[in-house]
């Protein structure tokens, strides 16, 4: 999995040069704790149609160029169905969630899944996206 390294911290005063993992545009790994972006959902690697997986691509390569540029703060807020750390993830004061959702790399997360297909999977990509966020 691609690496990056930079600052992160984990509150004001532990703010220290890391080893982030990408795992995919929603999900890092830190000092081997899992990370998942609270509030997005981004394209699977291995999705449901080629369109899915070539976004995928995309929003973690977006996801590592955001993570190497800035100072990363993580707000941890809960642990997720899968055990990985719920976090608000911020570079440079903004929130990496609504920037990958604003270049169409994610959208919004649902707890209440009506299993529709994903935005990336339809004929009008950025319309299904507009309608998701």
């Amino acid at each position: 999995m691609p690496t990056v390294a930079a600052i992160v911290c984990f509150s004001a005063f532990a703010c220290l040069p890391q080893k982030v993992v990408v795992v995919d545009g929603d999900t890092i790994i830190v000092r081997g704790e899992h990370i998942r972006i609270e509030g997005i959902n981004a394209p699977e690697l291995k999705g449901k149609c080629s369109e899915e997986n070539v976004l995928a691509r995309r929003a973690r390569s977006r996801l590592m160029e955001l993570l190497e540029t800035a100072k990363i703060d993580i707000e941890r807020n809960g642990i997720d169905r899968f055990r990985r750390t719920l976090a608000s993830v911020t570079v440079g004061g903004s929130a990496v969630g609504d920037i990958l959702m604003r270049e169409g790399l994610a959208r919004k997360w649902v707890q209440h899944y009506s299993g529709q297909l994903e935005p990336w999977c339809q004929a009008d990509v950025g319309q299904a996206l507009k309608a998701w966020n």
